[in-house]
């Protein structure tokens, strides 16, 4: 039987190479959210960059030609993380009361860790066009996946005929990255826990009025 390997002609020097460079790529990666997330977006240079990952910021411009493409590279990361996560707890969704029961635990979660941080940072500090549609196509995912709860939690509501799923979906991700970012610059002042409540006040409202529709239906 012929030995197995990565790709075709491929012998075990190449394959340990490719290894290091998707190792030093992914330390490069980790170092750029870690400033980010720690520093802040205006801080975040090659220089700081390659001090915090203990390397040459050669090395930067050699794997990503560019900080910019680094950080998008991060931000599809950072995103991608947070998108996974944010689907395993929207499985557990099946009301509106659910849904902002679950964006408060996965809010006060992200706030101790600062998972987030990074991703508002980034998307803050869009220098230009292009780059703003990069980021915005990326979220959209988010903004699906929010989009998916809702449908769920809403499917059999008399009134989810005249829900706007995708606009709602939209106005909640965008909140809820307002309320992570307000909450980030003094977490003493934070009003967060107050505007949940208000979440689950209106959705316990909304779900008493589908029970009445129901009930005359």
């Amino acid at each position: 039987m012929e030995p197995v390997t990565d790709e075709p002609g491929q012998d075990a020097e190449e394959r340990s190479s490719g290894g290091r460079s998707s190792a030093t790529r992914q330390r490069i990666i980790q170092a750029a959210l870690q400033t980010v997330r720690e520093e802040g977006f205006a801080e975040t240079t090659a220089r700081a960059i390659a001090r915090r990952g203990d390397f040459n910021q050669a090395l930067i411009f050699y794997h990503f030609g560019s900080v910019d493409r680094l950080l998008l590279e991060a931000f599809d990361e950072a995103s991608a993380r947070q998108v996974a996560k944010y689907r395993e707890a929207a499985a557990e969704v099946s009301s509106l009361s659910d849904l902002v029961r679950i964006a408060r635990r996965l809010h006060a979660e992200d706030l101790e860790s600062g998972a987030v941080t990074a991703v508002t940072q980034l998307m803050a500090a869009a220098s230009n066009h292009e780059q703003a549609a990069v980021l915005l196509d990326r979220f959209d995912a988010w903004i699906r996946l929010v989009e998916e709860a809702i449908e769920r939690a809403t499917h059999d509501h008399p009134l989810a005929s005249i829900v706007p799923t995708r606009e709602a979906a939209y106005a909640i991700s965008a909140l809820f990255l307002g309320i992570e970012l307000m909450s980030r610059l003094d977490p003493e002042r934070s009003e967060a826990e107050q505007v949940f409540t208000m979440m689950e006040n209106i959705a316990g409202l909304i779900e008493t009025l589908g029970s009445t529709f129901g009930t005359e239906g």
